[in-house]
């Protein structure tokens, strides 16, 4: 099927609640993330919130990049 169509595809084919439900805000050494969670403990950075420029150009902090983070109690 094709839809010749000026909308755009997030309003003709919206996000289930479901894929909201894994995503979280997380600090990483100062840089607000938000990630989703996936298999073996890991999170998939999703966006940098960050408003510094230098954030956006740190390889570390791209979108698609795994991070494993672990909770520590003090």
């Amino acid at each position: 099927m094709i839809f010749y169509t000026t909308m755009p595809e997030e309003l003709m084919f919206p996000t289930l609640d479901d894929e909201y439900a894994k995503q979280t805000v997380v600090e990483m050494n100062g840089v607000p993330l938000l990630v989703q969670t996936t298999v073996d403990s890991q999170y998939e950075i999703v966006r940098v919130l960050s408003s510094d420029p230098q954030h956006f150009l740190d390889n570390q902090y791209c979108p698609g990049q795994k991070i494993t983070m672990s909770i520590s109690t003090n």
